[in-house]
C-alpha cells in the first residue's frame, strides 16, 4: 500500500499533468531541439553558424533550455501549486485530508522536481535526435558527456524551483507570484553583469552549472563548493518556505 506521502506526489503530479500549461511546455520541450536541428542542418552554411558541431547541439539546447525556458516552467509551476491555489481558496481543502502540513508541502515541491526530471529527459532526447539526423553525428563517445551535462542542470533548476516555491508563500495569486519571480529572476542576472560579485552569492548565477561537468577535465574542487553552496541553498529556502506555510492562515 502506498504511504500518504507518495499518493499526495502522484495527485499533486496528475493536477500539474491536466494543466494546459504543463502539456504546452512538454511539447515545446520535444519540438525546440528538432526545429532548431533543421534550421542548423539547412541553413548553418548560408547563415554562418556552421561552428555549431553535433556533438555540441545538445549543450548548446541545454542551455536554453535552463536559462530561459525551464526557470519560466519552475516560475509557473511553483505560483500555481502554491499562490494559485491560495487564490482560488482550494489549499484548504486539501489539508483537511489526514495529511500534515508538511507533507503537502514536500509533495508538492516533490511534483515540481518531477516534471524538472521529465522536461530534461524529453530535452535531452529531442536534442540527441537532432543531432543524429540532422547534424549528421557519426559517434556514440559524446552520448555519456550529454547525459552527464543534462543530469548535472537538474540541481541548479531544482534549488531554483525551492527557490520560487519559497517567494510563492508571500503572494495568493499565481499571477502575482510568477511575476515578481520572473523580475527578480531577470534583476539577478542583469546585476551580475554590472556586479559579478554578486553572481557568487545568488543561485541563479549557477544555472549553466553543467558546462563544468563537460569538456576536456573537470574542475572538481569549482564543482564540489558550488554544489555546496546550492544545497545551502535549498536547505535555507525549503525551510523558510515551509515555515511561512505552515504559519498561513487559510
Amino acid at each position: 500500500m502506498p504511504s500518504i506521502l507518495t499518493a499526495n506526489i502522484w495527485n499533486e503530479t496528475l493536477k500539474l499533468a491536466y494543466k494546459k500549461k504543463t502539456i504546452f511546455f512538454l511539447a515545446v520541450t520535444l519540438l525546440l531541439p528538432i526545429l532548431a536541428g533543421i534550421l542548423l542542418s539547412r541553413f548553418q552554411n548560408g547563415i554562418g553558424i556552421g561552428a555549431i558541431a553535433a556533438k555540441d547541439f545538445p549543450i548548446v539546447m541545454l542551455g536554453l533550455f535552463t536559462t530561459i525556458f525551464l526557470p519560466l516552467f519552475v516560475f509557473m509551476g511553483a505560483a500555481d501549486v502554491f499562490s494559485g491555489e491560495m487564490g482560488d481558496r482550494t489549499m484548504k481543502n486539501i489539508l483537511t485530508r489526514p495529511l500534515s502540513r508538511f507533507k503537502v508541502f514536500a509533495s508538492k515541491q516533490l511534483a515540481l522536481a518531477i516534471y524538472i526530471a521529465l522536461y530534461l529527459v524529453v530535452a535531452l532526447i529531442a536534442s540527441m535526435l537532432s543531432a543524429l539526423l540532422f547534424q549528421h553525428f557519426g559517434g556514440i563517445g559524446t552520448f555519456a558527456t550529454w547525459l552527464l551535462a543534462y543530469g548535472a542542470a537538474f540541481v541548479p533548476l531544482l534549488v531554483l524551483s525551492i527557490a520560487a516555491v519559497c517567494l510563492a508563500q508571500f503572494f495568493s495569486s499565481s499571477s502575482s507570484a510568477l511575476t515578481v519571480s520572473i523580475l527578480l529572476y531577470l534583476a539577478f542576472k542583469v546585476a551580475a553583469f554590472f556586479l559579478p560579485q554578486i553572481a557568487t552569492y545568488s543561485p541563479t548565477a549557477y544555472m549553466d552549472w553543467h558546462m563544468l561537468w563537460v569538456g576536456g577535465s573537470m574542475v572538481t574542487s569549482k564543482i564540489f563548493s558550488i554544489f555546496m553552496f546550492l544545497i545551502a541553498c535549498s536547505i535555507l529556502f525549503f525551510t523558510a518556505g515551509y515555515y511561512l506555510f505552515d504559519k498561513k492562515e487559510l
